[in-house]
């Protein structure tokens, strides 16, 4: 089945444009074709998911979803139209186009991107792309159900459909009968029986998935953590008691910098006894009738936020310490701060200038980190480099409190997901990586064990294999003092 008859003529094709927008205080984007009902659909969805995702995912997934209905309009001029087999093909070669665009071994994904131009978007990018389409599928999918179900108590007819961006390849005079078909297929479903289905990463992608190995650096360092051993210098570096208050915070507690941003000051507690003292991390939906007395709607619409599964959190040392001393710092001089407006709000984090909060300020905060962190330990590195760092700490380092583990440092996968707050224990691995220098100490004693003719059990091998490694980094301290 054709979904745009032969006898009807190619057009030009029409131009996508994505613009922001709001509505009941919430930001959210517009789409504007020469499809109405696709617009209006559109528009639908971006805001209905406003009101459940942060304005950067909101943002992320209508720019990710606009790629994907200009790849699909481009295919069906490349290829004439859009059959069964071509749309099925298109969904199939999507994540090709992605990734490798004019560089992709298929004919057609290379014709697409030579007009649409390359994304080479690497992988962590391609799973939001395809989770911002697979929303808009499922979505989709829902109003075609809807749609059906009027139909079927004679509220509309078939030709009510459009048949959404296939209207772009189906003219508005289309027969009744393609306009069913499109009914009967959901636009983005487009001929698959059984409705919509999620588009499925195949496994191209510009970079492998990442290593649970932590391949550090004589600091503690990667591509991904911070240097532990560097982390009580770059605090220390910074020029005013807030970023040093900031930065000790994210380090103990592995918070994430958007965590930081919302935060209160009532989310602190301390207490006579400082081993007492906590922080709590606070999702901002669950507030909002707190917030609106400092924020308007859409502001506190806007606020990011990833969720968290539990608000307590665990603050490991020496940054605990830095922290509570450099919130006391920073405490004493907002006091003696004087502001042309008096500060109304309850946010942790204060504007130097002006007293206002900061939770719309993640760039100049960023920038002032990036440059601390280049300088202390010669490599760039973000806010959330601090957060690799907590959770490659507790599944290395951090002391394990039970007495039964098979080690005395490193605690279990299961208790470092609750301590960094994640949902899943997938999530945890990609920060809570094992140390492989450590690792590989194991593996040594293995094989020494079995191939020298020292020791005779895996433990006097591994005796053997530390006392020769403790003197090769007694030599490393001494050169680098």
């Amino acid at each position: 089945m054709k979904l745009r008859p032969s006898n009807i003529e190619p057009v030009l094709r029409p131009a996508l444009i994505l613009i922001p927008t709001a509505r009941n205080g919430r930001e959210s984007y517009r789409l504007i074709s020469n499809d109405p009902l696709q617009d209006e659909f559109f528009d639908s969805w971006s805001h209905q998911l406003s009101k459940k995702k942060s304005i950067r995912t909101v943002k992320a997934y209508s720019h990710y979803t606009k790629i994907f209905l200009e790849y699909l309009q481009e295919v069906s001029y490349q290829e004439n139209g859009l059959t069964q087999v071509v749309l099925i093909q298109a969904l199939e070669n999507y994540e090709s186009f992605l990734v490798f665009g004019t560089a992709s071994d298929i004919p057609v994904v290379q014709k697409v991107a030579q007009v649409l131009g390359d994304r080479n978007l690497a992988g962590s990018s391609v799973s939001v792309a395809l989770a911002g389409l697979n929303s808009f599928v499922n979505a989709s999918e829902r109003l075609r159900q809807g749609m059906i179900e009027l139909e079927s108590h004679g509220y509309i007819a078939s030709q009510s459909l459009s048949g959404f961006s296939l209207a772009q390849t189906v003219k508005v005079e289309s027969p009744q009968n393609v306009r069913a078909a499109i009914k009967r297929n959901s636009w983005l479903a487009g001929c698959l029986a059984g409705g919509a289905r999620r588009v499925k990463r195949k496994g191209l992608s510009a970079l492998s998935q990442p290593s649970s190995l932590a391949h550090t650096d004589m600091f503690g360092g990667d591509e991904f953590a911070f240097p532990l051993d560097k982390c009580m210098e770059l605090i220390g570096s910074a020029t005013c008691s807030r970023d040093k208050m900031l930065w000790s915070l994210l380090a103990a507690s592995g918070a994430r910098i958007s965590e930081a941003l919302t935060m209160l000051n009532v989310d602190i507690k301390t207490t006579m006894e400082s081993h007492l003292n906590q922080v709590r991390i606070i999702d901002p939906a669950t507030r909002r009738n707190v917030l609106i007395k400092y924020l308007t709607e859409s502001e506190i619409n806007s606020l990011p936020h990833k969720g968290r599964a539990h608000c307590e959190t665990f603050l490991i040392e020496p940054f605990a310490s830095m922290f509570w001393i450099a919130l006391e710092e920073y405490k004493a001089d907002l006091r003696e701060e004087q502001y042309l407006a008096p500060v109304t709000h309850g946010f942790l984090l204060r504007s130097l200038k002006n007293g206002d909060p900061m939770h719309n300020s993640y760039q100049t905060l960023y920038e002032r980190f990036h440059k601390a962190a280049l300088r202390v330990s010669g490599r760039a590195y973000g806010f959330h480099s601090l957060r690799h760092m907590y959770g490659y700490y507790l599944v290395n380092h951090c002391p394990n409190p039970n007495p039964h583990a098979n080690r005395k440092y490193g605690l279990d996968l299961e208790t470092v997901q609750k301590l960094m707050g994640h949902k899943l224990s997938s999530t945890t691995k990609r920060y809570a990586r094992q140390d492989a220098h450590l690792l590989q100490a194991t593996l040594a004693a293995a094989n020494f064990a079995r191939l020298s003719g020292g020791a005779k059990s895996v433990l006097e091998a591994r005796i053997a294999f530390h006392e020769h490694e403790i003197k090769q980094l007694q030599q490393l301290a001494l050169e680098a003092s």
